[in-house]
């Protein structure tokens, strides 16, 4: 169970790191930056997706290989 809580570790981790608030452009943010950080948040949460789905995987060969 040490690997899902690390995956729950890295998912928390890497979902902090852009919010909402990062991707709107303000007076010091160019509409390009905007984009940017927009597509890396994008990247981000399409990691979370295969962890979550990675994560999936391992709990259900732990639940298999417990029967």
């Amino acid at each position: 169970m040490n690997v899902l809580a690390g995956i729950k570790q890295t998912r928390n981790r890497i979902l902090k790191q852009y919010t909402v608030a990062d991707i709107m452009a303000t007076d010091d943010w160019s509409l390009e930056q905007s984009v940017d950080t927009a597509w890396n948040r994008s990247e981000l949460m399409d990691s979370l997706e295969r962890l979550d789905r990675c994560k999936e995987r391992l709990f259900e060969a732990a639940l298999k290989g417990g029967e």
